[in-house]
């Protein structure tokens, strides 16, 4: 018995600047956008719209209006795949408009398998080793099984983070720019700090040192383009106080020094793109993949 494959059309991992619209449009297949980290990225389509402020999936049918309004502070980075799909059509693409169980944005808790599965798809697409295609749609197929299988309400995916939580992001997001410590920022949520880390990962799906961390760093990108400040001035402007540690976590994250970073962006070509967060990648970044000639069967 032969098994009925998604056919895999275009996919990418891209990083688009900060403030950056997509939209409105429509598209002729299938679309799964994943965000690895939360933002004020919002999502928009007929049934209303959907901020995007936890990791997640966020799915779109063949000719279903929607726009992007990209986080207007920092730079978004998500991974996508444009597909066909048999079942779904049948599923989701019939004559009453039904989604049957099908959600607009869905919450990816950590320890999914999706980052990784997306991740190995591009890889396979980007080298095209001997049955790509095959192979790349199975791990598409089980990309589709692990979004539908999400145990988890999906009502969460529409309602606000916890208080204490959103009383945290918003320390980070004053006091960033001086020495804070997990610590403190627990404090102010009102958890004990054990507690509070427990459930920031269990909300945002990263620790809250990485979402501190990350907060500097993408600060710290806006200001190395557009501000004519030293790389010194930068690190402390950004709340690190020593300079040799900030360039350090630079360079492990963004894979370039700061000062090589300035220099690629000092080109208006690039300024709609961001790096990524990723130290190391399998296939090249900010880059669309075309798979063509698909197996179906």
């Amino acid at each position: 018995m032969s098994l009925t494959l998604p056919a895999l059309h275009v996919m990418g991992d891209i990083t688009v600047n900060k403030g950056s619209v997509l939209g409105v449009r429509t598209i002729d297949d299938f679309e799964l956008v994943f965000f690895p980290t939360g933002s004020r990225t919002v999502y928009e389509n007929d049934r209303g719209e959907f901020l995007l402020d936890r990791p997640g999936i966020v799915f779109t049918c063949p000719g279903e209006p929607h726009k992007y309004r990209f986080d207007p502070l920092v730079p978004t980075r998500h991974l996508y795949v444009h597909f066909d799909y048999a079942a779904f059509r049948e599923t989701f693409c019939g004559q009453d408009d039904s989604r049957g169980e099908c959600q607009d944005w869905s919450v990816i808790a950590g320890g999914s398998l999706v980052p990784s599965l997306l991740k190995q798809m591009l890889k396979i697409v980007h080298v095209k080793p001997g049955g790509w295609q095959r192979r790349g749609a199975i791990l598409l197929l089980s990309v589709l099984e692990e979004w539908q299988a999400i145990d988890e309400d999906h009502s969460r995916s529409s309602v606000n983070l916890p208080a204490p939580i959103i009383k945290a992001l918003d320390y980070m997001e004053q006091h960033f720019h001086r020495q804070i410590t997990i610590e403190e920022i627990a404090a102010s949520s009102g958890w004990t700090h054990e507690h509070f880390t427990r459930m920031f990962v269990r909300w945002i799906g990263i620790p809250p040192q990485k979402v501190l961390l990350e907060r500097r760093l993408r600060r710290a990108e806006q200001l190395v383009i557009q501000a004519e400040r030293t790389i010194k001035q930068i690190a402390y402007d950004v709340g690190f106080a020593d300079e040799h540690y900030f360039s350090r976590m630079f360079k492990r994250t963004r894979g370039v020094t700061a000062v090589e970073f300035r220099d690629r962006f000092a080109d208006p070509l690039f300024r709609h793109l961001a790096m990524t967060e990723e130290e190391e990648s399998a296939y090249p970044l900010n880059r669309h993949f075309v798979a063509l000639n698909q197996e179906r069967t």
